[in-house]
Order: structure tokens, then C-alpha cells, then sequence
């Protein structure tokens, strides 16, 4: 073989190599087809090439003509070196966590760039030859792949969700989000424990209606549930959740806190395995949203300004990375904060919800909250969006600025948007961190105000949202239990009416007065779980914002007074009928505690 031969494939590793690196932002599945290229093109060398050349050659230079070439003892070693590298990283990889692997990685890529210096100098061909034209052709061939494939796109039968780049997401365009605790270790704290993070397998809630979804409806179904609460998921191409049953997923414990699972994951993969429920990436990555609902939200997760070493998973280079970072840190918020995080439609993208085969409303949190008094944009102290309400310290029952930094040794700041997320389910949260349970439960308590009155053989209850800037409750408002518990006592402390009890199942008594919308088939038929069945609204009993719902309800005659009544607004999260169910599957699952929201005793005179 000629030496030109040679040096032609090796310009061919040379470049399909450079093209993988992250700085030229190549699609996955450019990169497919490139690495392929690259690691046959490799073995190819090796069996057809180097091994022929490098017999030949010692014998003729070192034994025949007794010829040392010190250039060309450098050109061996190095050459020796990147293949012993490039033989590491195919069969073992780089994780990220592994020493060896990142030593690998750096011998193979810069190691690389010296060989050819090297060969050049040692063909002694300067000029522009045969070689370097049959370059310029194979680097035209592999610039020329698309950079974006358009052979998979989201099902937009089912969802809204979109990506500015037509392609099916890889693993590692989803940034683990225990990369960003390095610098923001405040905010991803809170998120940790936060429902936003744990929305999947560490929902066991999610996980059964998932599954239901998929048996009922099919696996392609599922697309329609995944988008909002598994995106990573669903724009690397999986119609299901199902993390435990791929080892490339991770699966969270109920109890775990501070995301340990996927923290322990990250420093021993480094960035390969895709996280559940919404990231960091996820919300931050966002570039458009509307108010539509049914995921959506235009995320865009590779198209952005990149700084140098900013993908590097070494020591070296995270250092280097933050560094460039820090000295012009614009270019990174602008990568990561838009002004549109701050407006209410960008909740409304996967909080207002449409059923795909009915197509009427599940979940109209937003609508709720665009019709509210909150929403007014004329008088701007009176409007509230949902991050005022969400996104805010509480303390004794009111919303608080919460000072501090969102960045760790950055600029202190009076009101820092807390990461909580706070907003009904305080049960899963308090299962992992009872601080964080304890922000929602705050929230709650802001939420209602009672008033009782007992005239004309009737006690008379008042329930007023005056915290809520939507119904109370919202959500799928068939699996939130709020209720009035009354019980009336008589001069002699006697129970002369009760109302709002559970049953020995723990379920609510059938006199019991909850606040809540009931869906139905289209034969009026409750749905049950299949709340996307949804076509008939059976009733609705929620509070809309600023508005109070008086509760009737007869009592005996000839009561001996004076009468006590003690009146508390309940809430459960779910019903013990859902929970019971999860429970078969998750039998670990405690039961949903009734949280008291609001308590009036008062007593009545005759």
C-alpha cells in the first residue's frame, strides 16, 4: 500500500472524529452515521493498514537498514496510543465518572490533532496532493449529512408539544439537572423534592394511570400524558414511561430526598442517562408557549450559544467551563431565562387540559385563572400571575419575598422564585421532604374562609375563595377531595347532626358536601379513572376566585340550645377509592392524610 492510502483514511477518522465533537452541535442522527463511519473506518485501518506498515517497517528500517527515524518513532507511539484509546473507549466508554475514560477521551481527540502534524511532516508532502483532494471529498461527504433528521416528529394528534429542531432527541441533549446544581445548589435543592421533579415513577399516582392509559387506550396513548409529565421521554422516541424496565432510565424511590438516585447516576454516567418527570432543561429550554394546554410548548434543547469547555465532563474542563461562564454569564441567561417564564400561558402549555378522543375540557386551571379577578391588566397591583402565587416563600400563612441568590455567589436579590413549585399535592412531596410539605400546606391554608350561621331550623355554612386564583379546588377535580365536616352539639354536649364523616373504608359519607366537578360518559355514566372519557359534566361544585358558595343543611326541631358548632374545610389529595387502587401496585404507598384547611367554632343561642 502506498503511504498517501494511509494518510487518506487516517484524514477520514481525523474529521468524522472532529464532527462529533459537542462545539459543532451535529444532530444525533448525523452523529449515527459519522461515528460509524469513524469506528469501522478505525478497525479497517488497524487490520488493512497499520499492522502490514508496521511489520514492514521494522524490519526494512530497523533490522535491514539499521534506520532509526525519530519522527518516526514519535508517529508510531502516538498512533499506538490513540488506537489503545480509541479500543478503551468502544468497549468500556466514557462515563463521566471514570477517570480512565476521561484520560481516554482527551488522549484520542487532541492526540489526534498531533498525529497529524506529525504525518504530514513526516511524508514530507507539504504540497497539496491526491491525499488531501480525496479529503476535501470525504469531509464534503460528511458535511453534507443533514444536520437535523426529519424522520421522527412528536404525534401532534394527541399533544401540542413541538421542537424548533425537527428531530428525535439522544440522551444527552437532555442536561442532567444535577449538572446545574453546581452552580444554582439553592434552587435545585428546592426542586429536588419539588411534585415537578418527582412526576413520574416517583408519582405511583401517575405510574397506574399511566398504565391504564396504555391498556385501555394503547401505548400510543400514552404520548398524550407523557408530554407534560415525561417529555425526556417522549422526544427520545418512547411511547411509555416504564423507566425501571430500561437501564438507561432512572427509578426514584418514594421516600428518597434531594434526588439522590439521580445525582448518585450523573457522577457515575456523567450526562447519558435521561432523568423523569420535568427538569431543569425541560421548563428552561422552553422557547415558545401558549395557552392551548396538551403540552403546549416549543422546546428547543440544542440550539443555543455554547461556551468553550462548556460540555467538557472532566475536572479541567467543568472548571474551565464555569469560568467562561462567569466572566460573561448574558449569553448563558439568555440561553435559560426568557421573559415568557414569567407570564401565566407558559403554566397554561401542560395545565390546562383537552381530552384527545372527546376533546372537552379536563383541566382548565388557566381559563379558571383568566377569567379571575388575578387576571387584570389594568391595575397591576391587583393582578396576580401564577408564579406570585407559586413560586413564593411562605411564611405564617402569607406569601413572603424570599431573599437571597440564584446563583450560587451571585448577586443577592429581595425576592428569589422559589423552586417548591408549591400548589396542591403536598402528600408525595411530604413523603420526601417535610419542609416542603409544609410550604404547600401554607398555600392551602390561604386558599378559603368559612362563616357559620344557624337561623330558621338550618345551620348555614359559607365557603369563600379568597385565596385561589381559580377554582377551588382545580386540577381533575374529581380526584381532590374538599369538604365541609360539621358536627353540632346540644346544650348536654349530645351530636345532634354530623355531616362529612369517613366511612370505616375511609371513604366520604354519602351526606357529605365536597366541592368538585364529577365527569361522565356519554351515557352520564361517572368515568371513574378514565377521566379522559370525559363527555358529560355530572356536576360542579367548585369555587370560582373571589366568589362564596353557601352550604344548607336541615336540622332537628326542638334542639336544646344553646347549640356549638365546630366547622372544618377538609382536603385529601385523592380519594381513599384512587389511593386503594395505586395501593395494589405500590402496596408501600401510605393513605393520604385529611388536612384541615379552615376551623370555625362557634355558638348559637335560640
Amino acid at each position: 500500500m502506498k503511504i498517501f492510502n494511509i494518510k487518506v483514511l487516517i484524514l477520514i477518522i481525523f474529521f468524522s472524529g472532529i464532527l462529533q465533537m459537542d462545539i459543532l452541535n451535529i444532530s444525533w442522527d448525523s452523529l449515527k452515521i459519522i461515528s460509524t463511519i469513524h469506528v469501522f473506518s478505525s478497525i479497517f485501518l488497524c487490520i488493512f493498514y497499520i499492522i502490514p506498515f508496521v511489520n514492514r517497517h521494522a524490519y526494512k528500517y530497523i533490522v535491514i537498514k539499521k534506520i532509526n527515524s525519530i519522527i518516526g518513532w514519535i508517529l508510531g507511539f502516538i498512533l499506538l496510543v490513540i488506537i489503545l484509546s480509541g479500543v478503551y473507549l468502544f468497549f468500556i466508554g466514557n462515563t463521566g465518572g471514570n477517570i480512565f475514560g476521561i484520560v481516554s477521551f482527551n488522549i484520542h481527540l487532541y492526540g489526534s490533532f498531533v498525529l497529524l502534524l506529525f504525518l504530514f511532516y513526516h511524508t514530507k508532502k507539504p504540497k497539496i496532493n491526491k491525499s488531501v483532494s480525496t479529503f476535501i471529498l470525504a469531509f464534503t461527504f460528511l458535511s453534507s449529512i443533514p444536520l437535523y433528521s426529519s424522520e421522527t416528529k412528536i404525534e401532534n394528534k394527541l399533544l401540542n408539544l413541538k421542537t424548533q429542531e425537527d428531530v428525535t432527541y439522544h440522551n444527552e441533549d437532555w442536561t442532567n439537572s444535577t449538572k446545574c446544581k453546581s452552580c444554582h445548589s439553592e434552587i435545585f435543592n428546592q426542586w429536588a423534592n419539588s411534585n415537578h421533579k418527582n412526576l413520574v415513577e416517583s408519582n405511583p399516582y401517575y405510574m397506574v394511570m399511566e398504565s391504564i392509559a396504555g391498556e385501555v387506550e394503547g401505548n400510543e396513548f400514552k404520548k398524550w400524558c407523557m408530554g407534560c409529565h415525561n417529555p425526556s421521554g417522549l422526544t427520545t422516541g418512547l411511547t411509555q414511561t416504564g423507566h425501571s424496565m430500561n437501564d438507561n432510565f432512572l427509578s426514584n424511590t418514594l421516600f428518597e430526598k434531594n434526588a439522590k438516585t439521580l445525582v448518585d447516576t450523573f457522577n457515575k454516567h456523567g450526562n447519558s442517562r435521561l432523568e423523569e418527570g420535568v427538569s431543569c432543561l425541560t421548563c428552561h429550554r422552553i422557547t415558545d408557549a401558549s395557552s392551548q394546554g396538551n403540552a403546549s410548548y416549543t422546546v428547543n434543547l440544542t440550539n443555543r450559544k455554547k461556551y468553550p469547555f462548556e460540555d467538557e465532563e472532566s475536572t479541567l474542563g467543568k472548571y474551565l467551563g464555569h469560568k467562561f461562564i462567569n466572566a460573561k454569564p448574558n449569553i448563558h441567561k439568555e440561553s435559560y431565562m426568557k421573559p415568557l417564564y414569567k407570564e401565566s400561558k407558559y403554566c397554561a402549555s401542560c395545565h390546562d387540559e383537552t381530552s384527545p378522543t372527546t376533546n372537552k375540557q379536563i383541566v382548565s386551571t388557566f381559563k379558571e385563572w383568566e377569567a379571575s379577578p388575578y387576571n387584570n391588566k389594568e391595575d397591576k397591583t391587583k393582578n396576580k400571575s401564577c408564579i406570585d402565587c407559586h413560586m413564593t416563600y411562605l411564611k405564617d400563612d402569607k406569601f413572603s419575598p424570599l431573599s437571597g441568590v440564584s446563583t450560587d455567589g451571585g448577586a443577592l436579590k429581595k425576592d428569589v422564585k422559589v423552586h417548591y413549585f408549591a400548589g396542591s399535592n403536598h402528600f408525595l412531596a411530604g413523603l420526601k421532604d417535610k419542609d416542603h410539605e409544609d410550604q404547600i400546606l401554607q398555600l392551602l391554608r390561604t386558599s378559603a374562609k368559612l362563616d357559620v350561621n344557624i337561623k330558621d331550623g338550618q345551620i348555614h355554612v359559607g365557603v369563600e375563595n379568597v385565596g385561589a386564583g381559580h377554582h377551588l379546588p382545580t386540577g381533575v377535580a374529581d380526584f381532590r377531595e374538599l369538604w365541609l365536616d360539621i358536627t353540632i352539639y346540644d346544650t348536654n354536649d349530645k351530636i345532634v347532626f354530623s355531616s362529612g364523616k369517613l366511612d370505616d373504608n375511609g371513604d366520604l359519607t354519602a351526606d357529605a358536601r365536597p366541592f368538585m366537578k364529577v365527569f361522565g360518559d356519554k351515557d352520564g355514566n361517572p368515568v371513574g379513572l378514565l377521566f379522559w372519557k370525559y363527555e358529560k359534566l355530572l356536576s360542579d361544585t367548585r369555587i370560582p376566585a373571589k366568589t362564596r358558595r353557601v352550604e344548607s343543611y336541615d336540622l332537628e326541631k326542638n334542639l336544646n340550645y344553646p347549640l356549638k358548632a365546630s366547622v372544618k374545610l377538609n382536603f385529601r389529595i385523592y380519594p381513599q377509592w384512587v389511593t386503594s387502587i395505586v395501593q395494589k401496585a405500590f402496596p408501600e404507598l401510605p393513605n393520604p392524610p385529611v388536612v384541615e384547611l379552615e376551623k370555625v367554632e362557634q355558638i348559637f343561642k335560640k
